[in-house]
């Protein structure tokens, strides 16, 4: 936030100097003879002063009051030269001196203030402030929020903020993709995917972010088919890979549909391609240990298998497992639990980054409350695990329709970047409702 401010700062500097230097530049050609008497130069003064802020006003910097009040200020400068124009040329030059000074003074205060006025009302400051907010609470240490009216409203109120804005400018493409982020954030992965897919299509295959966009739908309705690889997301990540065939996300997908039909070396190789324009977070918690599993699958010994001793067992693996878990102490909020049945399915994930979970529990409410374990032994995929990953994000979530994606009305608690590592232990309490 502070660049954002130096560089405001420096462009108004640039902007005041522009405007007030012919005001600046006259006091050195005040002296210059001229045939045109004292009076008639106080007078193009004048109208030259009154032109600018006339300029001012027309290009939307100056309100009406703003600008009555200067041009008041002008004609007192202008009554006040010509009354003291009969005076010797010393203090006559020394009032039109301070004069000048003053109103460049004014000028210059009323350029700035008008200009972060505006900007706080018409640009786009409330929604930085916004995106702000959003990537910290990502960053934050876990906690559990207390009420349904924390952290939810900052998603809400930010997809407000950022529709409007797209409605005052459709062609704005980083306000769309930050649109589609806020959905996929909440959950709301259906939203997510229809941003995506405009996305998509507003830029064009011949521009250098429609394989990410198509690639970030594929990823959408994966997640809405309930991680299924249904025809639409297979299309979606076709569309990407013609366009960019080391588009890393369309990769990992294709690479999960390969590894679902036993076929891990067609598998492998898709991952293995990924990694070219992977990020670290894809990397680290998710292909490296997907290429490890199915290289485990097809007997293959990975660069960790080959330098490990010979005599390497089985417990020694669990025991390994065991030291990346977290306990979790879960229930619901007294004020929700009528509003469910005990049959009510309750899901209970961790995830990293990616929409493939790393562990996962299925309950039903009249489990709760109960306390449990997420470690390897719960991953929801043997190509992805919770030890993988040194933060993952906690969900448990009552789905009233029985789906594990979110859905209008579901009940839910999250926890952002809890650290992996054996002795963690929170205690979540689920009292938040979908909107």
């Amino acid at each position: 936030m502070m660049t954002l401010w130096l560089v405001i700062a420096v462009m108004l500097l640039a902007a005041v100097i522009i405007l007030l230097w012919p005001l600046a530049i006259y006091k050195g050609r005040k002296n210059n003879k001229s045939a045109i008497s004292q009076k008639q130069k106080n007078i193009s003064i004048f109208e030259e002063r009154l032109s600018e802020l006339e300029n001012e006003q027309t290009q939307g910097n100056l309100d009406a009051a703003t600008f009555q009040q200067l041009k008041i200020e002008l004609e007192k400068t202008l009554l006040g030269d010509v009354q003291y124009a009969a005076q010797p040329i010393n203090k006559s030059t020394s009032n039109a001196s301070i004069q000048n000074w003053l109103v460049m003074a004014v000028i210059a205060c009323v350029f700035v203030l008008g200009t972060l006025a505006t900007y706080n009302n018409l640009g786009a400051s409330e929604q930085y402030q916004q995106y702000l907010a959003l990537a910290d609470s990502h960053q934050q240490q876990p906690q559990p929020v207390a009420s349904e009216n924390s952290a939810a409203p900052n998603f809400t109120t930010a997809i407000i903020a950022l529709k409007a804005k797209l409605a005052e400018n459709p062609e704005d493409m980083e306000k769309w993709f930050l649109l589609a982020n806020t959905y996929a954030a909440m959950g709301d992965f259906q939203q997510a995917g229809e941003v995506y897919n405009r996305i998509a299509g507003m830029l064009g295959e011949q521009d250098p972010g429609y394989a990410a966009a198509k690639a970030a739908y594929a990823q959408m309705m994966y997640q809405v088919a309930g991680e299924r690889m249904i025809p639409i997301v297979q299309i979606a990540i076709n569309d990407a890979l013609r366009v960019d065939p080391e588009e890393p996300t369309a990769l990992i997908l294709q690479g999960l549909n390969e590894y679902q039909r036993q076929a891990y070396a067609k598998a492998i190789a898709a991952w293995e391609k990924a990694k070219v324009k992977a990020g670290k977070v894809q990397l680290n918690n998710f292909i490296e240990p997907a290429i490890a599993e199915a290289r485990r699958q097809l007997g293959e010994a990975t660069p960790i298998q080959q330098v490990q001793s010979a005599s390497t067992t089985q417990p020694a693996q669990a025991s390994s497992a065991g030291k990346a878990s977290i306990k979790i102490n879960l229930d619901i909020s007294p004020a929700l639990r009528a509003k469910v049945s005990g049959q009510d399915r309750v899901f209970v994930f961790a995830k990293a980054g990616m929409p493939m979970p790393l562990a996962a529990v299925r309950l039903q409410v009249q489990d709760l409350p109960i306390t449990i374990v997420l470690d390897d032994t719960k991953a929801a995929m043997p190509t992805a695990k919770i030890s993988s990953a040194e933060l993952v994000d906690i969900t448990a979530r009552v789905a009233l329709s029985g789906s594990p994606r979110a859905t209008k009305g579901d009940l839910y608690v999250t926890v952002k970047q809890v650290a992996v590592r054996k002795g963690v232990e929170l205690t979540l309490v689920i009292d938040k409702i979908v909107e």
